[in-house]
């Protein structure tokens, strides 16, 4: 009889384990939950900023052209309100005039890396999902010239590219369209900021100051999410 009980007390026990091995093997994930990628490109449109110093310090204000803006990131969603993720960008535009200086075809590019975080709201019975969002992290800022000098001395010019990492964050808020489950297709307002980036030109350790760019982007963007 004791047997019997121990034999049966086994066969409960294994049912037991199998039922919640099962049960966690068949958990599922809240809705809208998973990893995703996002990529997005569309036109960048720079504030106007200042150089603040060529060799010695100057205050003159910089004009630049419309730009282009592009960017990917890799996520996870924890449903279908809340995401993270980490995106990696390009910014960039051609300066049109900065006052006092000739500019030979200079640039200013921006090459962000960022933690976001994003909320999102799947309006009901709609392919609609409004979304806004913040995001922090650094940037490498690079300028790239063919000459650039002051006006008054054309002789005093530097050329060729330099770069410099600085802190930046952005702002975005948008709307997207799903197509499918798993696709959508959306368009949106991005707003970029960095710190002051300095280039150091060689062989005498010549500084170049800019005030940090602002850019402010409308970018199409396509979502994929992977379940």
């Amino acid at each position: 009889m004791k047997k019997h009980y121990v034999a049966g007390m086994v066969a409960l026990s294994l049912c037991s384990g199998a039922a919640v091995a099962q049960a966690q093997y068949y958990y599922q994930l809240p809705e809208g939950a998973g990893p995703y990628f996002r990529m997005g490109v569309g036109p960048s449109f720079f504030q106007n900023g200042r150089l603040s110093e060529f060799g010695t310090s100057v205050s003159s204000p910089v004009e630049y052209r419309t730009g282009l803006a592009a960017s990917g990131a890799f996520g996870y969603a924890f449903n279908k309100y809340v995401a993270t993720d980490f995106e990696v960008g390009y910014v960039g535009a051609k300066i049109d005039n900065v006052s006092g200086f000739n500019s030979d075809n200079s640039y200013i590019y921006n090459v962000p890396f960022l933690a976001n975080f994003t909320l999102s709201y799947p309006i009901p019975r709609t392919i609609l999902v409004p979304y806004i969002g913040v995001g922090a992290g650094g940037a490498d800022v690079i300028f790239d010239t063919d000459s650039f000098s002051p006006v008054s001395n054309p002789g005093n010019y530097i050329t060729g590219r330099e770069n410099d990492v600085v802190f930046a964050w952005q702002a975005f808020a948008g709307l997207r369209f799903r197509l499918a489950q798993n696709l959508s297709l959306g368009v949106g307002y991005k707003f970029l900021a960095t710190e002051d980036p300095s280039f150091t030109y060689p062989p005498d350790n010549f500084h170049v100051n800019f005030d940090g760019v602002r850019t402010h982007s409308v970018m199409a963007a396509l979502e994929w999410k992977f379940w």
